[in-house]
């Protein structure tokens, strides 16, 4: 919340990538941000050990790694601004 006041950030527009469901998941969730889960890290077992703390959100995206949360953001960006045209 500190940073978007800081840099004006529309928080519905930004993603936040992160490994842990029922902290990252849900604080992108709280703000309404793209919420994308990768596997690695506490990733996998937090989708299927501890997903039952944070089972009423679903990720956007579950990707395997960063590298593959980042082409999806790259690919739905893209698509977006084919859409916009």
């Amino acid at each position: 919340m500190q940073a978007a006041q800081d840099y004006n950030l529309d928080l519905k527009k930004c993603v936040v990538v992160g490994d842990s469901g029922n902290t990252d998941m849900i604080a992108a969730h709280a703000v309404g941000a793209i919420k994308i889960l990768v596997l690695t890290g506490w990733g996998e077992s937090s989708l299927k050990q501890y997903k039952h703390t944070w089972e009423s959100i679903s990720p956007d995206y579950i990707a395997k790694d960063i590298n593959e949360a980042t082409k999806w953001i790259i690919e739905r960006k893209l698509e977006e601004d084919k859409n916009f045209t």
